[in-house]
């Protein structure tokens, strides 16, 4: 009897398991609904922007994109879904936008940026097509020409196109966008070949361009010329060590030669800073430097043309193109002798490069 029971009792616990087993086997492997009282499983899709097309190859998204606008459009072309973000949340490490989307396939377009101020607008106040992406530089006529001269914030642009799946079981899908800055700071320098003061009065600084419309795929639209006028100009000096840091004019306005009447240890100049567009490898925009005393352009030069002539032995395997695109911040130094004039003799020194111009060159 008691070999009968111990049967009985062993058999009915291997039943029990066995169904406890199968039950817990089909909660696991599938998020249907099996039973009206349990939730379906959900997958969330989520957007992170990387900033990491510069000379780092870092992604400094953190640190330099301070608002986020995302656009997202289907095969048909029509927008689907937008969302914007601004703040202390694109700091996170971790940070992506959560897009309220269906599973498919999406044209992603993001401009970064526009939150920072008034120096862009949009095509149309209401997004409906990719086309209505298209972004302008704000400019106002001066002199009847097309102009700006204020600081642009920092712009950047991103497209990806996406394709959003829905894994079995749920979860988060995370795509990834790419974006490109927009914006340049360049500043110029001119330095008196004998230290003397430069003044802010005497010079003024543009950049002739056609770049301040760009569409939805960050290409230039159009030719339409803008002046780019230096929104602002300091007057800079630096002291020197009479014994040890020496600096001499004529003769060697670089500092080589011996010392002796011409020893400097007071260098002086002019700075002029200005903001640009996205400067393209196809394009010919001008640096001109006029000096206003008798409104004579004493420098004339192809920007791009000494821009790329700088990008060196380590970075000859990008393209033009992508050079400009990563190096955002440009330093180019002219000396200028007792009249006002550019000694081309002393060449030019770009982000600290030295480049001699070609000495035929007419300004």
């Amino acid at each position: 009897m008691k070999k009968a029971m111990k049967h009985v009792t062993i058999s009915l616990l291997r039943n029990i398991l066995g169904v406890s087993v199968l039950a817990a086997s089909v909660a696991l492997s599938s998020c249907e609904t099996i039973y009206d009282d349990l939730a379906p499983c959900r997958t969330e899709y989520r957007m992170k922007f990387l900033y990491n097309r510069n000379m780092k190859f870092a992604d400094a998204f953190a640190g330099e994109v301070e608002s986020v606008g995302l656009w997202l459009f289907d095969t048909a072309g029509n927008m689907v879904w937008s969302g914007s973000e601004s703040g202390e949340a694109l700091r996170a490490e971790d940070y992506a936008m959560t897009l309220d989307v269906a599973p498919g396939t999406y044209d992603a377009i993001a401009w970064c940026g526009l939150a920072g101020g008034d120096a862009y607008y949009l095509a149309s106040d209401k997004v409906s097509r990719k086309e209505d992406l298209i972004l302008g530089i704000r400019r106002r006529q001066t002199d009847g020409a097309a102009t700006v001269d204020n600081d642009l914030h920092r712009l950047y642009h991103g497209f990806e196109h996406i394709v959003l799946a829905e894994p079995e079981g749920g979860g988060t899908v995370t795509a990834e966008m790419s974006l490109t800055k927009n914006t340049n700071a360049v500043r110029i320098m001119l330095q008196h070949l004998d230290g003397s003061p430069v003044r802010s009065e005497d010079f003024d600084f543009t950049i002739e361009e056609s770049n301040a419309v760009m569409n939805y795929d960050n290409a230039i639209l159009g030719n339409d010329p803008v002046l780019y006028r230096n929104w602002i100009k300091t007057e800079t000096s630096a002291w020197f060590d009479e014994e040890d840091n020496r600096m001499y004019d004529d003769s060697d306005p670089t500092g080589g030669g011996e010392p002796g009447d011409g020893t400097l240890v007071e260098v002086n100049g002019l700075m002029a800073e200005r903001t640009v567009g996205r400067l393209m490898a196809d394009r010919n925009p001008q640096l001109v430097v006029t000096r206003l005393t008798d409104g004579k352009r004493i420098i004339r030069i192809p920007l791009i043309r000494y821009m790329l002539m700088v990008k060196g032995e380590y970075n000859k395997s990008m393209s033009d193109q992508d050079y400009l695109d990563r190096q955002d911040d440009y330093t180019m130094t002219f000396f200028i002798d007792s009249e006002n004039r550019w000694y081309t003799h002393a060449g030019i020194y770009i982000n600290s490069w030295y480049v001699v111009p070609r000495q035929e060159t007419e300004i």
